[in-house]
This record gives structure tokens, sequence and C-alpha cells, in this order.
């Protein structure tokens, strides 16, 4: 039989503009109450990037959450427990270990240091171009993610409804460059929290209302149980994208570094009046994303139970994987009005914290790293400069996400665009803390390395044709399909067996460098970690850097590990060289 297209009313009701409208304006009025209230701010700078220092744990701590939970976690974690099951829910394990990492390691160097700029240590520890090396990078790969971000909602948007995609990446990009623009740190912090409630209500009603429609969540856990969707993938090919080892390994090294060295994360922990209330950020940071990548997943098995035995692909009801997750919440509140419109705002809430928080630290470290430390001008022309930039910020990433409109699979395009920059820079950070001896020169060559390797893996992953059976799809059947896409339930639906096309026979073994562009997605930031330490350590060795190791600051590094070298490792004498930037 030909797959039919959908059928179903698409048109929002006038309750979910509303909805919709109304979280857009608060964000907005958020933006400007702090731009009013600081206007008269003897703070200047600091005042308008950093809060003046005098946040509180609590509202800091739910913008860490917030800021990272974008479009990429309400709408691709759904998607993919669709896809290969709940393999993800692993990554919990991953935070709650990154929390004791970094409250331990990176937390008393950074906040002691009292600096705006994560990458400020690096200057202090190495030198200003191993800085601006690492700026620049992370402004490059910032932008591509936020961008992703901003493609994210639009695709919802016009997905459930007939507003199109590039109409609605305008609505978020300039909304969000204005309240950013206005309210500084404190606005987008505060605007955080809010749009933090409204995506756990989102969430929360798509569980609530699909599990009713399908007879209670027991009901939701049986059917994902018997189409596998409860189970695990402990296969241990590093090859497979969705595995036990490379969620609870891979995510670990990728959480550390965002929440140890990644400027939008470190600001708001350096933001907060004390060392201890950054540290109770961190952790009621943490338990944020644990909670919502938590309902993200049963959000995903609400909405596999809800398709049964009719996948939406073969049905021609969508076209990509993407619209899978989308589709479903359009079909749960079809005979709801207002619903859609909560998690319309659900949305676009999660891609509006992520982007408004990249735009706040990339001008940070602009003023930080580029401005200020080479002119003299006021206060009041910073803080002109500083707002400036972020509109102009907001704008290039909303240019970034129109490009990324014609791409597909979010969650490995998102993941993909910071995973070259996390892992280098996790890197770099633990040659400065961790190795004494570690030097300019090995820092450099160190991040350089892991850089481009983590590039090759990506742009090598994109272009590869993977076989079938390392993706880990789980299996999909269209037996029983509304006859028109309307998957709402009702007793006057009438079902058809759609004609399946067989999966991908595509079988042939992988060979060569092959093999490595094939790693999973989640274990480019251990390999670029790996490859950036390993770097660093031989260079700073073959340049001398084991001689002046005493040379460096001890409150830029970690209790020193050469206590438990053997007594002839720490006697080495090198002969002096230049090796080093003076």
């Amino acid at each position: 039989m030909e797959a039919t297209r959908p059928t179903v009313d698409r048109t929002l009701a006038a309750g979910d503009y509303v909805i919709f409208g109304l979280m857009l304006v608060i964000s907005l009025l958020i933006g400007i109450f702090y731009a009013i209230k600081d206007r008269r701010s003897s703070k200047g700078t600091d005042g308008y990037l950093m809060a003046g220092r005098t946040m509180s744990a609590i509202p800091a701590g739910i913008s860490l959450a917030v800021s990272f939970q974008s479009s990429i976690t309400v709408l691709g974690i759904p998607n993919d427990v669709y896809l290969y099951g709940i393999t993800y829910l692993w990554t919990l394990v991953s935070m709650v270990l990154t929390f004791f990492v970094v409250s331990y390691l990176f937390l008393p160097i950074l906040y002691n240091l009292k600096i705006s700029s994560a990458y400020e240590y690096l200057d202090m520890r190495f030198h200003r171009y191993v800085r601006l090396l690492t700026t620049s990078l992370y402004l490059i790969t910032n932008l591509l993610y936020m961008g992703v971000n901003i493609y994210g909602p639009a695709l919802f948007l016009s997905g459930a409804t007939t507003i199109d995609l590039i109409s609605a990446m305008l609505s978020t990009g300039l909304i969000c460059a204005i309240y950013t623009a206005l309210g500084g740190l404190r606005g987008v912090i505060w605007t955080d929290v809010f749009q933090g409630v409204i995506m756990l209500v989102g969430m929360l009603s798509v569980i609530i209302r699909g599990s009713a429609l399908q007879g209670g969540f027991t009901k939701v856990i049986e059917i994902a149980s018997t189409s596998g969707r409860t189970s695990a993938n402990y296969n241990t090919d590093g090859r497979m994208r969705y595995t036990f080892f490379s969620i609870t390994l891979g995510m670990l090294v990728t959480w550390v570094g965002i929440f140890g060295t990644n400027q939008a994360q470190v600001q708001r922990l350096l933001s907060v009046k004390t060392r201890r209330e950054a540290k109770i950020a961190l952790g009621v940071g943490i338990a944020g994303i644990c909670i919502y990548t938590a309902l993200a997943i049963l959000c995903g098995l609400v909405a596999s139970s809800y398709y049964g035995k009719c996948d939406p692909r073969l049905a021609g009801c969508v076209k990509k994987p993407d619209e899978l997750y989308p589709f479903a919440v359009f079909n749960i509140f079809h005979s709801t009005p207002g619903l859609t419109g909560v998690f319309l705002a659900c949305v676009f809430s999660g891609s509006l914290s992520t982007v408004s928080s990249g735009v706040n630290s990339m001008v940070t470290v602009v003023m930080a790293d580029f401005i200020k430390p080479y002119t003299n001008w006021s206060e009041r022309v910073y803080i002109w400069i500083a707002k400036g930039a972020t509109f102009l910020c907001g704008c290039c990433a909303l240019g970034i996400g129109i490009a990324a409109s014609v791409a597909g699979d979010i969650v490995k395009l998102g993941l993909g665009s910071i995973t070259a920059f996390i892992g280098p820079c996790l890197g770099v950070f633990l040659l400065g803390i961790m190795f004494s001896f570690v030097n300019t020169w090995g820092a450099l060559s160190g991040i350089l390395c892991g850089f481009v390797s983590g590039f090759t893996m990506f742009f090598g992953s994109t272009t590869l044709k993977r076989p079938y059976h390392l993706h880990g799809f789980l299996n999909f059947t269209a037996e029983k399909c509304p006859s028109d896409c309307d998957f709402s339930m009702g007793p006057n639906i009438t079902y058809v067996t759609i004609s399946q096309q067989a999966n991908s026979t595509y079988i042939d073994e992988l060979h060569g460098i092959k093999n490595f562009y094939a790693l999973s997605v989640y274990y480019q930031s251990l390999v670029t970690v790996v490859v950036t330490i390993v770097v660093g350590i031989s260079v700073s060795l073959l340049t001398c850097g084991w001689k002046k190791r005493e040379e460096v600051d001890k409150k830029l590094t970690s209790p020193s590990y050469e206590a438990n070298l053997p007594a002839w490792a720490t006697n080495i004498d090198q002969k002096s060289t230049s090796g080093q930037f003076e």
C-alpha cells in the first residue's frame, strides 16, 4: 500500500498561541526589568556580565541546569529513546561522578582566582597564546552549537503547524538576542529559572496526558518493554552509538568538560557569593539535569508506546527521525487545546535558555580576553560594547541556525559541534592543573592536536556509510497504522497494514581509518582528551618542562602527584633550553 500523508489539522488553537506568546513576552520583560533595575549600577561590566558576583546558589544552579537542557534534550532524547531504547539513562551515573570531579579538582582553583573568563586560567598557567587560542576555538564551536539549538524548536513549530521553518527561527533568535542584551547575566539567569519551570511543566504534560490516553503509565511501560525499549545496550563494540560503556565513560568526560571548563557553565559558578555556594549551585545544576534527562526519557517511552504497532516513518507520516517526537506530541494533545502551546513553550524555553547563556558567555570572553586587556576605556563604553556584541552574537547564531536547517539528527549534530572543543579544552585544563611540568609548548601542541583529531572524527563520521548492524536501531513495524495518519485516540479510527520497506542490508565490515570514524559520538570527547594529554606531556618533556616545574605558581595546580613518583624520576637532570615562551 502506498504510504499516506498526514491529514490531521495542523493549525494551533488560539489558546496555544496565547500560551506560547506569554512565554516569549515574559522572557522579554525579565530582560527589560533588569535593564531598568541595573541602569545606574556602579559595578560596570562585572555587574552586567558576572551579576556583580552576588547571585544566590539556587537560581544560579537552576540556570546551570537549564542552560544545557536545550531543544536537544527536549526533542532529541525522546526521539532516540524511540530509535534506540533507554540506554541513555546511564548518563545519570556519569552526572553523579561529574559533581565530585568538578567540585574537588576544578572549582577550588577557578573560583579562588576571581576571574571572569575561564580561559584566563590558561593565561596565568601557561601563556596568553594558549588563552587566545582556546577562546577562539570556543567562540567558533559555541556559535555552531547555538545555531543547532535555534533550529531544534523551529523544527517542532514547523512540524506541528503551518508556520514555515525560517519564520520560526527568526522568532526565537531575535527575541533571545534582545532580552539577553538588555538584562545581562542577572537577567539571563532569572529568565532561565522561568524557562526551566516551563520546561518542567511541558514534559510532565506529555507524560501525564500520553499515559492517560494509553490507560495509565503501567500500560506505557508494558508496551515499551514488549518493544524492547526498556532494555539497555551492553554491547562492547565502540562503534555502536548507544551502549552502557559509551554513555558512562564518554559522557563522564563530556560532562566534566562542560561543568569544569566551558565558559557558559563556569561563569555561573563564578557569579555566586562564596565558594561554598558555588558548590551548592553545582549540585543543584547537576540534580536538575538528572531530572530533566529522566523526564525526557519518559517522554520518549510515552511516544513510543503511543505509536504502538505503527512506525510513522514506514507509514509515510513523517520524513525524518527528528520529526517522530513532535508528531507524537501533536497527536497526544490534539483534543486538548492549550497543551500543545504549553509544550511548544517548553521546547522554545530549552532553546532560549541555551542560546542566551551561550551568547552571554561568548561576550564575556570577548570582553575579558580580546578587548579589555588591550584598551583603556571607561566602564560605560565597555557596557555599550558588551550589549552591542550580545545582539550581534545572537544574530550570528540565528544565521547558523538557518544554515543548519538542512541537516537532520539534531542530537548528533549538536554534540558533534561541541565535542571537537570540549575534549581538547578539558585536556589542556587537566594538563595545567595536574601536571606542573607541562609548559606552554606542550599546552599549545596538545590542544591543537586534540582539536584536529576531534574534527577529523566528526567529519569522518558524517560521511561514513555505517553498516546497519552498528546503528543499534530497535525493530519497527507498520502492522496497524491509521489510514489517514491521525494517531489521535478515538473509537472511529480505521487501521490498515502498510507495506514495509526492508531494513538496510548493508553489512560490509569497516576497515582501517573507517573504524576510527565509526566510533560512537560519545567516545569522541574521550579520544580527544587522551590525544591532548599525551601530546602535551610528550612535547613538554622534550622541551625541558620537567626542569622548570618548580617555577609554576602552586595556586594554579592541584596537590602535586610527583611525590608518588620514583626517586630517579624526580631527579632527572635535563639541560636547559629555550623551550618556553618568555
